[in-house]
């Protein structure tokens, strides 16, 4: 990985995890050892990505959108985790659906946020065809994209049960 810093090459090895346990927790049968097992590996990898994105002021010097989508993504994996320890506690069935929605919005938010990497991160290749100025309209496109699309499976394909969204 040339030219990576030590936090950079962090982050693509954290997110790369995340990426493939998200897809695993999401393929498991709900509730299991492994399922909680791997659910916790993906928290665990999920706040070490968001926290290196948080460090990381390669882009502007200072603070910017992806800083704010690393704390919305933190604040969505809190949301879910906080959905599954109520639903330890009163067995309310809302809060585990509420905890399975959240974590599946967040894992859609783990690859908008793969997705933009690609496109604005000069070391991945795309931004360097041209303007990276150029690749915002269809950066904003493929995230609307995926969030509407991501939304839609989880709440038509994920989560079959008859608490309202």
């Amino acid at each position: 990985m040339g030219g990576i810093s030590v936090i950079g090459a962090t982050h693509v090895a954290v997110g790369s995890m995340a990426l493939a346990g998200g897809a695993a927790v999401l393929a498991m049968r709900k509730g299991t050892v492994a399922h909680r097992y791997v659910g916790r590996m993906y928290a665990v990898a999920i706040v070490a990505i968001n926290t290196t994105a948080l460090s990381i002021y390669d882009l502007t010097g200072r603070p910017n959108v992806f800083h704010a989508i690393a704390a919305v993504n933190l604040a969505t994996l809190a949301m879910g985790l906080m959905a599954l320890r109520r639903w330890r506690r009163t067995q309310n069935p809302h809060d585990l659906v509420t905890h399975q929605r959240r974590m599946a919005m967040n894992y859609v938010g783990l690859w908008m946020a793969f997705v933009t990497e690609l496109l604005v991160n000069p070391m991945m290749g795309l931004s360097s065809l041209g303007d990276p100025g150029s690749h915002w309209p269809l950066m904003i496109a493929l995230n609307i994209a995926l969030f509407l699309i991501g939304g839609w499976l989880v709440r038509t394909r994920l989560v079959q049960t008859g608490v309202p969204a």
